[in-house]
């Protein structure tokens, strides 16, 4: 079981282009499905492509899916969502 680091989000405009709102859209996602992953059972590891502060979570949500977030840790209990995906399971990959 997962202890909740972050409580609170940073949302850009949902009409900013190319902000992270829209981003996680594009990817079939809302705001509020990525936030009920940090308050569910998660795995998260720091992204050590990118800075010290960046994470990668993987996560369910409410309904049931598994998404992938990539979020940057603000501190304060902050969090910052960049993107995010769904991850199906029982797919094979092609040869």
């Amino acid at each position: 079981m997962s202890k909740t680091r972050w409580l609170r989000f940073e949302w850009d405009s949902e009409n900013k282009k190319n902000g992270n709102v829209q981003h996680l859209r594009d990817h079939l996602i809302e705001p509020e499905e990525a936030e009920e992953c940090f308050f569910r059972d998660y795995f998260f590891a720091r992204d050590e492509s990118r800075f010290d502060d960046v994470f990668v979570m993987d996560g369910k949500t409410d309904r049931g899916r598994t998404l992938r977030l990539v979020f940057q840790d603000k501190g304060h209990g902050l969090a910052r969502i960049f993107t995010g995906w769904e991850l199906k399971s029982g797919k094979k990959k092609k040869k």
